[in-house]
C-alpha cells in the first residue's frame, strides 16, 4: 500500500472526509472537486488505486468536522500571514500542519462554524464549508512536503474549540471595535437566580478548557465568562464568584485573585463578556438537556431503592429521554476523550483505523488496561499511585467489542510480550491468585464478562464465588504486600509484592446489569470498576486490512516492556530494612512527579465526588474513587507522552478527571437503572420493553407470548402480568377474544387519539 494510500485511508478513519488531487499540485481530479470527499474506504482505494501519487485533499467543514485557519507566506515575502496573526491572541493549541512556504493550517472544531473568508487579514484565510486544504504528505508545487507540525498529528492531539476572535463578521457600527459574531450585546439581568442555573453553571465549568498561559487564556476565560453571564444569565457578581471559585483553580497558572493587577484583570473579563456579542441564544446553557443536574434527569435513588409500580414507569420513560447522545459525555467531549495523546492515542488511532466497526469509547478503555498492565510495577506517582485499572467495555451484541481486544493480543504477539496476558477465561479465584503471583504484573481480557459475574452472582460454582472479593484485595493491594488464603501447608501460601492485576471484559447491556446487584454499588466493587458503554451498533466500514502493528508503537512497547529500573545510585536505599535473598523483592519504580497545579485539580476532583455523594447517597460508594481512578489514568498518559522524565502536568490530570467524571455521570444515568435486585424485577422489566415496543397500537397478547418465550411456562407470564396490571404499570384491553397491551404512558397516547377520532 502507497503512502498516499495508506494517509487517505487514515485521514478517513479519523471521520475526515477526502479526495484526490493532482499529483503534485492543488486541483481536484473528481468531477465535483471536494463535493465528492468521502471516507469511504472502497471509494478511497479506487482513487489511489487509478492515481498513485494523488495529493490528497480534505473538504473542511461539518462534513469532516473541522474548520481550519490557513496562515500563508507567499514566495516573495510580501504577505506574512504569521505577522498578521500578531494582533490577535496566541491561537489555542490543536492540530496543525506546517506548509511547505513557511506557514500552516491549524485545524479547529465548533458547533458555530465560522463564515469562510480569503483574507481575512493578510496571509490569512478563514476555510469551512466548501473549501478544502491539502494534507501530508502531498506534495506542494514547489517541491515541498506538507507534513504534521510535531506533537501536533491528528492522531496525537484534539482539535481544539475554534478561537471565537478569528471569526470573520460583517460589523454593524456599534460592533466596529468588536471581533465576533454581529449581534447586539445582550446585557444579563440583575434578577433574581435559580439553584438550576448555579448547578447547570458548574457542571459546563468543569468540562470547559483552562485557561493556559500562551495558548490563549484569556480568550477561554471570557469565553466562560460569557457562559456564565449569558448561557447561564448570572448576574456579573455571581459570575465572578463562581469563575473564581470553581475555573480560575484548574488554570495554568491560576490568576492570584489576591493581586490587585491579577483581580482586577480577571474581574474586568467579566464585565467585558457582558457587553460582548454573542452567537447563541441568551439563557442558551438553561435550555440545553446536556447540562440539566444530574439529579433533574433520573432519580436513581428511588429506582435503587426498589421502587415499583408507577414510580419506576415514570423513572423508566425519563430514562428513555436522557440516555441520547446529549447526556455525558456529550458528542463534542466523546471526541476529545477518545482522542488522548502519546503511546495511548496511538493505540487508540490504531485500533480504531483497523476497526470493521469502529468503537473509539471500547478502544479507549482496552488500551488503557493494556497499558495499566505494561507499566504496572515500574512507575507510580509521589501519592503511591499504582496503574492497575478494571474497564468495562459495554456495547450491544455484534457492535464490534471484541476487536479492540484481538488487536491488543496482536500487539503483545508484535512487541514480544505476550506473557503480560493472563487466561482468556478463569476456573477460580486460586487460578487468578497463582497467575498474579508468577507474573506479578499481568492484563486479562475477558469476553462475555457479563456470564462470569452472572455466574458468580448465582452462587453455583463455590470456585467462583470468592473471584470478586479477590479482585477488590488486588486492586487495593497495588502498593502494598498482598498476602493470599491460608493453608495448613504453609509452602501453599502466596505472598505477591505490590501486584498488577489489569482488567478489560467486554458484555452486552443486559448481561452486565443481570450480573450485578444494587448491593454491589454499595460493597466498593463497582467503584473499582471503569464502565464504558457505547450504546450503538456502527455501520461497517468496508475494505479495511489487516495491517500489521506501527513499528512505532511495537518499539514503544518493547522499550517499556524490557525497561529495567534501576535502584538509586545517590546512596539512599531503596528500603528502610534488608530482607532475606529467598523472600519476594520490591520492585524498584520511577516516581513520576505531579505538576503543582495539577495536584490541586486532583484534590477539587475528590471535593468534587465527595460533594456529589452527599447528594446522591445511593451512588456515593461508586464516586468514592473517582480520584484514585484519576490519579491512575494520568499516570499512564505521562508514561505514554514521555519515556524519560515523564511529568503529570495540569492538562492530563484535566483529561483525566474529565474522562472519571463522564463514565460516572453516565454509568449513573444509562447502566445503573437498569440494575434490579431480583429476576422477577428483571423480568418485569422486559415485559415492560417489549410492550412499550409495540407503541399506541399495542400488544397483542399472541404477539406478547412470542416475545416472552424465556418464560419457563405460562403460568409465571400471568402471574407477572397480573401484578403488573394491579400496579397500573401496563393496561390491558379485551375486545371479543383478542387482548391488548400498552403501557400506561402509550395507553394515554391511545385513548387521547381515540377521544380525537370520536
Amino acid at each position: 500500500m502507497n503512502n498516499f494510500l495508506k494517509a487517505a485511508l487514515h485521514y478517513a478513519a479519523l471521520g475526515w472526509r477526502v479526495f484526490p488531487l493532482a499529483p503534485g499540485q492543488k486541483i481536484p481530479i473528481t468531477a465535483h472537486g471536494c463535493k465528492d470527499a468521502t471516507t469511504d474506504a472502497e471509494q478511497i482505494r479506487a482513487w489511489w488505486t487509478k492515481t498513485p501519487n494523488a495529493n490528497i485533499g480534505m473538504a473542511c467543514g461539518a462534513g469532516s468536522g473541522v474548520y481550519v485557519i490557513d496562515v500563508d507566506v507567499s514566495a516573495s515575502g510580501d504577505v506574512n500571514g504569521i505577522e498578521s496573526l500578531g494582533e490577535f491572541p496566541q491561537l489555542p493549541l490543536t492540530i496543525r500542519q506546517d506548509t511547505p512556504r513557511g506557514g500552516f493550517h491549524a485545524f479547529y472544531r465548533t458547533s458555530t462554524p465560522p463564515a469562510n473568508r480569503n483574507s481575512f487579514r493578510p496571509g490569512i484565510d478563514v476555510r469551512g464549508e466548501g473549501y478544502y486544504v491539502v494534507l501530508a504528505p502531498s506534495l506542494h508545487p514547489n517541491g515541498g512536503r506538507y507534513a504534521w507540525s510535531p506533537g501536533c498529528a491528528p492522531w496525537e492531539i484534539p482539535p481544539a474549540e475554534y478561537p471565537n476572535f478569528m471569526r470573520p463578521v460583517t460589523r454593524a457600527p456599534w460592533a466596529a471595535s468588536q471581533i465576533g459574531p454581529a449581534n447586539p450585546p445582550t446585557v444579563a439581568p440583575h434578577a433574581p437566580y435559580s439553584d438550576d442555573a448555579l448547578r447547570r453553571a458548574s457542571l459546563y465549568l468543569a468540562q470547559c478548557d483552562p485557561a493556559i498561559q500562551g495558548c490563549g487564556g484569556h480568550d477561554r476565560l471570557l469565553w466562560a465568562a460569557g457562559a456564565m453571564t449569558h448561557g447561564c444569565k448570572l448576574p456579573e457578581a455571581q459570575a465572578y464568584a463562581i469563575l473564581a471559585s470553581e475555573f480560575n483553580p484548574r488554570c495554568s497558572p491560576p490568576w492570584n485573585l489576591d493581586d490587585p493587577k491579577d483581580e482586577k484583570d480577571f474581574r474586568r473579563k467579566v464585565t467585558e463578556s457582558v457587553k460582548r456579542p454573542t452567537d447563541k441564544p441568551f439563557g442558551w446553557i438553561l435550555d440545553d438537556p446536556a447540562y440539566a443536574p444530574p439529579e433533574c434527569m433520573i432519580d436513581v435513588r428511588s429506582l435503587l431503592a426498589g421502587t415499583t409500580g408507577r414510580q419506576l414507569l415514570a423513572v423508566s420513560d425519563s430514562t428513555v429521554t436522557t440516555t441520547s447522545s446529549d447526556t455525558v459525555p456529550s458528542s463534542g467531549e466523546l471526541e476529545y476523550l477518545t482522542r488522548p495523546t502519546g503511546l495511548l492515542g496511538e493505540i487508540c488511532s490504531w485500533i480504531n483505523a483497523t476497526a470493521i466497526k469502529e468503537q473509539p469509547f471500547l478502544a479507549l478503555a482496552c488500551a488503557l488496561s493494556f497499558l495499566g498492565a505494561l507499566f504496572g510495577r515500574k512507575i507510580k506517582d509521589a501519592s503511591g499511585s499504582r496503574t492497575n485499572l478494571y474497564c468495562m467495555g459495554i456495547a450491544p451484541s455484534s457492535a464490534g467489542k471484541a476487536h479492540a481486544m484481538n488487536q491488543i493480543r496482536r500487539l503483545c504477539e508484535a512487541s514480544g510480550c505476550t506473557d503480560l496476558l493472563g487466561g482468556d477465561d478463569i476456573a477460580s479465584d486460586s487460578a487468578i491468585e497463582d497467575r498474579i503471583s508468577r507474573v506479578e504484573a499481568t492484563l486479562f481480557l475477558w469476553d462475555e464478562i457479563g456470564h462470569l459475574l452472572a455466574h458468580i452472582k448465582s452462587g453455583v460454582s463455590k470456585h467462583h464465588a470468592q473471584v470478586v472479593s479477590l479482585l477488590m484485595k488486588l486492586y487495593s493491594a497495588a502498593g502494598n504486600v498482598y498476602k493470599g488464603r491460608e493453608y495448613a501447608e504453609a509452602e501453599k501460601q502466596r505472598t505477591i509484592i505490590q501486584p498488577c492485576c489489569c482488567i478489560y471484559g467486554t458484555s452486552t447491556p443486559e448481561r452486565f446489569t443481570g450480573g450485578i446487584s444494587p448491593a454491589e454499588l454499595q460493597d466498593g466493587w463497582l467503584s473499582r470498576c471503569l464502565v464504558f458503554y457505547s450504546p450503538n451498533s456502527p455501520r461497517k466500514s468496508r475494505g479495511r486490512d489487516e495491517s500489521p502493528v506501527p513499528e512505532k508503537i511495537t518499539e514503544r512497547v518493547n522499550a517499556w516492556y524490557s525497561r529495567k529500573i534501576e535502584p538509586p545510585t545517590d546512596g539512599h536505599s531503596v528500603s528502610q530494612f534488608v530482607t532475606p535473598s529467598n523472600s519476594p523483592q520490591p520492585p524498584t519504580q520511577i516516581v513520576i512527579p505531579t505538576a503543582a497545579d495539577a495536584e490541586k485539580l486532583f484534590v477539587a476532583f475528590d471535593d468534587e465526588t465527595i460533594e456529589y455523594g452527599k447528594g446522591h447517597p445511593q451512588l456515593a460508594c461508586l464516586w468514592a474513587k473517582g480520584e484514585e481512578n484519576a490519579r491512575r489514568i494520568a499516570l499512564i498518559v505521562a508514561a505514554g507522552e514521555a519515556f524519560d522524565n515523564p511529568v503529570i502536568t495540569l492538562p492530563i490530570a484535566d483529561y483525566a478527571c474529565r474522562l472519571v467524571r463522564a463514565l460516572l455521570m453516565d454509568f449513573g444515568t444509562t447502566i445503573a437503572p437498569e440494575i434490579v435486585s431480583s429476576k422477577i424485577e428483571a423480568d418485569k422489566r422486559r415485559v415492560i420493553s417489549v410492550i412499550a415496543a409495540y407503541g399506541v397500537a399495542g400488544c397483542v397478547k399472541r404477539d406478547l407470548n412470542r416475545d416472552t418465550r424465556w418464560f419457563r411456562d405460562q403460568r409465571e407470564r400471568q402471574n407477572l402480568l397480573s401484578d403488573l396490571r394491579e400496579s397500573e404499570d401496563i393496561i390491558s384491553q379485551e375486545s371479543g377474544k383478542t387482548t391488548r397491551y400498552w403501557t400506561a404512558k402509550n395507553f394515554l397516547k391511545f385513548t387521547a387519539k381515540q377521544q380525537e377520532a370520536g
